[in-house]
């Protein structure tokens, strides 16, 4: 199964061919013009780059939030077009989920917290049972307050690494209120495309049968309004 993949949820940006399961080609970048500039192009020219087209995609899969709306609405609207006019099917990823992927062997739990303005995260804390990704904390918008104290209700006694832009904010209040907070790379911050792929392939790869063709089911999960 061919699936093209890509995500337009925050200022990086990313496009990935995965055949099955195995990584074919991507591109990522940590800062990309405006979103409906560059991602059409980018995904011809990853297709071309191996001899391939865009009809020849099986499925197509998406970061569908949370993250910055306007970038949301681009990205899951190339995918819904895509599909629509090829008959293709769709499937959307959640953005927490797929940078969580990122750390998939890390040996400790893992939370992935996005900037969501106004005083807020975008979070959610993993960790992963045999390269299997399991959620301890459900995705949601949360004070940096907040956070901390479901961390702390969680009980969690080893280390939690954490990951994603809403560090460039809050770090600080991180490392003070949240016992054994450890810092990913920044260079790893980024949501990969080839992610979104693989979580996509294993969503539809764990239904019994395919769903009927509808791209309109494709949701937008923002997780607050406005």
């Amino acid at each position: 199964m061919k699936i093209l993949a890509f995500d337009t949820s925050s200022a990086s940006g990313s496009v990935a061919l995965v055949d099955d399961d195995v990584l074919v080609a991507e591109w990522t970048s940590s800062s990309v013009a405006a979103h409906a500039v560059w991602l059409l192009p980018r995904i011809d020219g990853l297709l071309k780059s191996v001899n391939l087209g865009i009809r020849d995609m099986d499925l197509f899969a998406v970061a569908n939030g949370p993250g910055s709306f306007t970038g949301l609405r681009i990205g899951v609207s190339v995918a819904k077009g895509l599909a629509w006019s090829l008959r293709k099917r769709v499937v959307g990823v959640s953005t927490l989920d797929a940078l969580a992927m990122n750390f998939m062997y890390a040996g400790m739990p893992v939370c992935t917290a996005l900037d969501a303005r106004r005083g807020e995260l975008y979070a959610a804390i993993y960790e992963f049972d045999g390269g299997s990704l399991r959620t301890i904390m459900a995705r949601s918008a949360v004070t940096p307050e907040g956070l901390s104290a479901s961390i702390a209700g969680l009980g969690i006694k080893t280390p939690i690494l954490f990951a994603g832009s809403g560090l460039n904010a809050y770090a600080d209040y991180i490392k003070t209120n949240v016992k054994n907070a450890v810092f990913a790379p920044e260079p790893l911050w980024h949501i990969r495309a080839s992610n979104v792929a693989l979580a996509a392939f294993e969503i539809t790869r764990a239904k019994e049968a395919e769903e009927p063709f509808d791209p309109a089911m494709l949701p937008l999960v923002y997780l607050r309004k406005g």
